[in-house]
């Protein structure tokens, strides 16, 4: 009885501790254009404070023309670096396609000499919208009027 006892007081107790280690999602209700927006003004203008809700926990940030690719422990961490930093571009989204369960999106940022363009996939998750993958285009350069 004792051992029994012992035995279900450990599971509680670990019960417990799994439930306090897990953050509750408050962006769990938000639509994913809400995401997007976050995730645009995550990137341009250093606000990270949902940074962390933001992916997927298999999310991929692909670069191309360098090939690399990023996971979420990269991603948070960088963008949590860039907290605060606001990039001098104009700064535009839309939202390319969407239905009950995947979202893509296209966001620019036009820099007076390139404009960088990123394509971000979305998925409807049991945790609300998340971001799943986030490919990076080259940068273009832009025109020079005059």
């Amino acid at each position: 009885m004792k051992r029994i006892t012992t035995t279900l007081l450990f599971i509680w107790a670990m019960g417990i501790v799994a439930n306090a280690a897990s953050k509750p999602n408050p962006m769990r209700t938000w639509n994913a254009a809400k995401i997007i927006d976050t995730y645009v003004k995550t990137v341009s203008e250093g606000e990270a404070q949902w940074v962390e809700h933001l992916f997927t926990n298999d999310v991929e940030y692909q670069t191309d023309g360098r090939h690399e690719r990023h996971g979420k422990k990269e991603i948070v961490r960088f963008l949590k670096a860039m907290a605060g930093h606001t990039y001098d571009c104009v700064t535009r989204y839309s939202v390319l396609d969407e239905d009950a369960t995947a979202c893509m999106a296209k966001m620019t940022m036009q820099f007076e000499t390139f404009t960088r363009t990123d394509y971000i996939y979305l998925s409807a998750t049991d945790d609300g919208w998340k971001i799943r993958k986030i490919l990076v285009g080259r940068g273009q350069k832009n025109n020079q009027l005059g």
